[in-house]
C-alpha cells in the first residue's frame, strides 16, 4: 500500500512537470486507467498548465517530424524499387519498336505530375494504341484503366461516347462521367473531332516506370541521333 501511495505522489509530481501518461508509465508501473484515477482531481497552477501544453505541442511536433522523415524514406524506397524494375523491363523490351513508341508518345502527351499513368489525346488511333500498350507493357487489365471523355457541350457532339467505346471495344457505361468543356461555338466546326479522351491508371508506381523509361530511352538511343 505504501509503495502504491508513493507511486501516486510521484505520478502527480511528473504530471505537473508536463509528462504524458505514456512518459509517466515509463517510470511508474501503473495502467492508464489507474493513472487516470490518480490524476483526475489534481490542480495545476497556470505555469504548470502552460508547461503541460508546451510539452504536448513539442511531442506533436516531434511526431510530425518523425512521420515526415518516415514517409520520405518510404517514398525514396518506392522510387528505388520502381527504377530498378524499370531498368529490368526496359532491357527486356528495348528492341521492341512498339515499346519504344509508347514511351515516346507518353513523353510527348502523357501526364508527368499526376498520381499515376495518364494519357490524353484526341486521336482515336493513338488512344487505342496506348490503351493496348498499357495492358501489354504495364501489365494492367482493361478494368483498371479508367477512361473519360472531355468534349464541348454543343450540337454535333452527341453520342461521341459510343464512338470511343466502340473504338476501344469497351462498354459505354464503363466510361467515367463525361466532362464538358466551355466554348464560344454553338455548333460543331470539325466533323472529325470527337473530343479528347483520357486513359488513367491510378498507380504512382507506373508513373515512376514511365519517367525512368524516358531517361533510359535517351541514355540508350539519344547519343545516336
Amino acid at each position: 500500500m505504501k509503495a502504491r501511495l508513493e507511486d501516486k505522489f510521484k505520478a502527480v509530481e511528473l504530471r505537473k512537470k508536463g509528462l504524458s501518461y505514456k512518459e509517466i508509465q515509463q517510470q511508474i508501473p501503473a495502467s492508464k486507467g489507474l493513472l487516470s484515477r490518480w490524476l483526475q482531481y489534481i490542480k495545476l497552477s497556470p505555469k504548470e498548465e502552460e508547461n503541460l501544453r508546451s510539452r504536448m505541442k513539442e511531442r506533436q511536433d516531434n511526431g510530425r517530424i518523425r512521420t515526415m522523415f518516415s514517409n520520405r524514406e518510404r517514398r525514396i524506397e518506392r522510387e528505388r524499387v520502381a527504377e530498378a524494375d524499370a531498368e529490368v523491363i526496359f532491357k527486356k523490351n528495348r528492341n521492341d519498336p512498339a515499346f519504344l513508341i509508347g514511351i515516346a508518345l507518353y513523353w510527348a502527351e502523357g501526364g508527368k505530375k499526376s498520381g499515376g499513368f495518364q494519357f490524353v489525346n484526341s486521336d482515336p488511333d493513338m488512344i487505342l494504341f496506348m490503351y493496348k500498350w498499357a495492358q501489354k507493357f504495364l501489365n494492367v487489365s482493361p478494368e483498371n484503366i479508367k477512361c473519360r471523355l472531355y468534349i464541348h457541350n454543343i450540337s454535333g457532339y452527341e453520342n461521341c461516347e459510343l464512338d470511343w467505346s466502340k473504338k476501344l471495344s469497351i462498354e459505354p457505361n464503363s466510361l467515367q462521367k463525361t466532362i464538358y468543356k466551355k466554348t464560344r461555338h454553338v455548333v460543331k466546326k470539325n466533323p472529325n473531332y470527337q473530343g479528347c479522351f483520357r486513359l488513367m491508371i491510378s498507380r504512382m508506381y507506373l508513373l515512376r516506370l514511365m519517367m525512368t523509361w524516358q531517361k533510359l530511352l535517351m541514355k540508350y538511343y539519344g547519343a545516336s541521333i
